[in-house]
């Protein structure tokens, strides 16, 4: 206790130069919490997005369907929806086809991309499939199946509008060519080009039956109340596949692995940044501790000649550094808090700045909530203090070359 003392006393001789390195210290702690935080928040919003988008947090597949997308591979209903019965923390199944096709009006054709869902079931989760996204006519109800919903851009190069007529024409699981009729029921704007110029969604038994099976499936996405369970119910549900032929489940991971690896780039590329900023705190800390050494070295000579040894002024720096350490990483972490607790609850509107993000065929709202990162926040923190004590090492070793005769003489 009684080197601590000292060490406070020694710290507050020179405040300008105390509060300046506290400065850096917790503003730099606060700076690359709060955004661990806020990136951590974007992260989890993006993969709910994403899950609620594309395949959900778990999803059925033919094996070989995720690599191959081939409209024969596909399983059966029947085989998948007895693995779910009576399983908890399930949010929502959703049942999907996907089908690749030519759209044709009686004033031009394109290359589309069928959807067969239950409109329904994808009203309720689907961002794709709100009210908001509807620019002209209606989202179909489940038990419709003349009507599709169609993009906006696919919409213009068909020339088409509500009400009017398409005929859709594509493989079914035999091989043969088969059509179908549709009417528009309604046109949507998801603001993702590719989604808008190519994408029509039908109901899932008029495509099924349009394919030659009315059970076949491409996927059965299912979302869960919590992501957290994902790691039992993909060990539970992959020993039960085992067990069935051309049948398997897979995580979000492996269905939307472009999003899987942007979050991982984008995490690689910050905890590059928290390196080299704990660097330059480093040698900020470094620059301002040797400059309290040498501005200290007549004293040093002087408690060396009375018989102070070297040991017990390292101790007392050293004593110095952490406290510095320790006091600026307490006010980073209340800093973090605050400011955390403002973007949990408020969020940060980023779309000014950069609008809507469009990633892997994926638009996302730029409107993050900041998550609570306790383990990053303390781990930061105690990464903090730790660089701070490294930081007086060559302090120290710089007080402990002074000669007592040397430094009194010169000093």
């Amino acid at each position: 206790m009684l080197w601590l003392n000292l060490a406070w006393r020694n710290l507050w001789r020179n405040r300008t130069r105390t509060l300046v390195l506290l400065l850096v210290i917790s503003g730099s702690l606060t700076f690359v919490a709060w955004m661990q935080n806020i990136a951590c928040g974007s992260y989890d919003k993006m993969i709910e997005e994403a899950v609620r988008m594309g395949s959900g947090h778990l999803s059925f597949h033919h094996p070989g369907y995720p690599a191959e997308r081939l409209t024969e591979q596909y399983f059966l209903r029947s085989q998948a929806m007895p693995l779910l019965a009576g399983r908890t923390g399930i949010a929502a199944i959703l049942p999907r086809l996907y089908v690749s096709a030519l759209a044709r009006s009686s004033r031009d054709n394109r290359a589309i991309m069928m959807l067969g869902v239950d409109f329904d079931l994808e009203k309720q989760v689907n961002p794709l499939l709100k009210e908001t996204k509807t620019v002209a006519g209606h989202i179909p109800a489940s038990d419709t199946q003349k009507l599709a919903y169609i993009g906006i851009k696919l919409a213009e190069n068909l020339r088409i509008d509500i009400g009017n007529k398409l005929v859709v024409m594509f493989q079914d699981l035999s091989g043969e060519i088969n059509s179908k009729l549709y009417r528009v029921g309604g046109i949507f704007k998801s603001g993702v080009t590719q989604l808008d110029s190519s994408t029509i969604f039908v109901n899932r038994i008029s495509l099924a039956e349009g394919l030659g099976n009315r059970d076949a499936l491409h996927e059965l996405a299912v979302l869960l109340d919590s992501r957290d369970d994902l790691p039992k119910h993909l060990r539970q549900l992959k020993g039960a596949c085992a067990e069935i032929h051309g049948l398997s489940v897979y995580s979000w991971e492996e269905t939307s692995k472009q999003i899987a690896d942007a979050i991982k780039i984008d995490s690689t590329q910050f905890k590059f940044m928290i390196f080299l900023l704990y660097i330059l705190v480093t040698v900020g800390t470094v620059n301002l501790l040797l400059m309290s050494i040498i501005e200290r070295t007549r004293e040093f000579g002087l408690l060396r000649a009375i018989g102070l040894d070297k040991r017990r002024i390292g101790w007392l720096i050293t004593c110095e550094a952490l406290l510095l350490g320790s006091l600026g990483a307490l006010i980073g972490l209340v800093a973090t808090t605050v400011l955390s607790f403002y973007s949990w609850h408020y969020g940060i509107d980023f779309s000014a700045m950069f609008g809507e993000a469009e990633v892997a065929g994926m638009l996302f709202d730029m409107r993050i909530n900041s998550s609570w990162e306790w383990g990053w926040m303390f781990g930061l923190a105690a990464a903090m203090i730790i660089v701070v004590l490294l930081a007086s090492i060559y302090p120290v070793r710089k007080a402990l070359r002074i000669a007592p005769a040397e430094a009194m003489k010169r000093h």
